[in-house]
């Protein structure tokens, strides 16, 4: 928009140089020209100011991609694990009765990089982090990734009901480019602030629902695993 305004004032004070330049013959009084000059000190001041802002939005532009750069996953499209771990500090500091995190874990990823490639990878990456954010819409959500096939997810006033509306969303086919689609899985766990010991430090909320999602995901056979022995397992730290 900036260049559009630009563009304009320069040709407006071309124009206003070339009625400057035509012959008078008499017509323009004295105050008439120096209305003119007014207008051609006040237009060049104008396009001056232009030249400004537009120069200034161009650095502000520049700055706030840095810093988003600085604090966004690009790949999944969600802030980065530093940003994310200053959040969920200051949750534990402000209300660790309402705060849990969730971890989750897909399984069997590389097989996806591998079979489908990177692009297709990507796009399962950032479908996941959406389904994430989604199923806990209601727990004021904020998704990380953790590393490279890991998520994380910190929430407020957890409910198991929502691993069951997470499980039943990754059931749904995810679409990769060129029209294709691949249904993936994840093992996921959970810890809740207040049943982690020394009252949940980040650390060891990550810990436990680290171990608590790898525990899931190593049960064997999985699908013959009980309910409890599923629900014990997500639920890390839970005493």
């Amino acid at each position: 928009m900036s260049r559009k305004i630009a563009k304009l004032l320069t040709t407006a004070l071309a124009l206003d140089w070339s009625v400057a330049r035509l012959p008078v013959h008499g017509r323009f009084s004295t105050r008439a020209s120096e209305d003119l000059g007014s207008l051609r000190t006040y237009v060049s001041e104008l396009q001056q100011r232009t030249e400004f802002w537009r120069h200034y939005a161009e650095v502000l532009e520049a700055e706030l991609a840095a810093a988003s750069a600085r604090a966004w996953d690009v790949v999944a499209e969600v802030p980065l694990r530093s940003t994310w771990e200053s959040l969920v500090e200051a949750r534990l500091r402000g209300e660790p009765e309402r705060t849990a995190v969730v971890w989750a874990d897909l399984d069997r990823f590389k097989e996806v990089n591998d079979s489908h490639g990177h692009l297709a990878g990507d796009a399962v990456l950032r479908e996941v982090a959406r389904r994430l954010e989604a199923v806990f819409m209601a727990r004021a959500p904020v998704v990380t990734r953790l590393g490279g096939d890991e998520f994380g997810v910190v929430v407020r006033d957890f409910v198991a009901s929502d691993l069951a509306r997470f499980g039943k969303k990754m059931s749904e086919p995810i679409d990769l480019p060129h029209g294709r689609k691949i249904q993936v899985s994840a093992s996921v766990g959970v810890a809740i602030a207040t049943d982690v010991h020394d009252g949940g430090e980040l650390e060891d909320l990550l810990r436990v629902a680290e171990t608590a999602a790898y525990a899931e995901k190593h049960a064997a056979p999985r699908q013959e695993s009980s309910r409890a022995d599923r629900q014990s397992a997500v639920l890390g730290g839970v005493r």
